[in-house]
């Protein structure tokens, strides 16, 4: 006689592959230049190498895609503290 499987269990199985494939996906990505506006020239005296989400070790962003120049801005820009 087989052994039939319950609801539950059905459903703590799916549950447990929605989580593993949640955990392979990254949990955010990053935005593409055209959409935050970006541009290689500072504007008002606010540049990217002073902004909170520049990474200056690979002349990067945290929340924008490609490469960033220093003197670069985009809509999101925040000053570092």
């Amino acid at each position: 006689m087989q052994k039939r499987k319950s609801r539950r269990s059905f459903f703590k199985y799916m549950s447990v592959l929605g989580l593993a494939s949640f955990y392979s996906v990254p949990l955010y990505a990053k935005t593409a230049k055209e959409i935050v506006k970006y541009q290689a020239t500072p504007k008002d005296g606010q540049k990217c190498e002073e902004c909170l989400h520049f990474i200056p070790e690979t002349n990067e962003c945290k929340t924008v895609e490609g490469s960033i120049d220093p003197e670069g801005w985009c809509n999101i820009y925040f000053k570092k503290p």
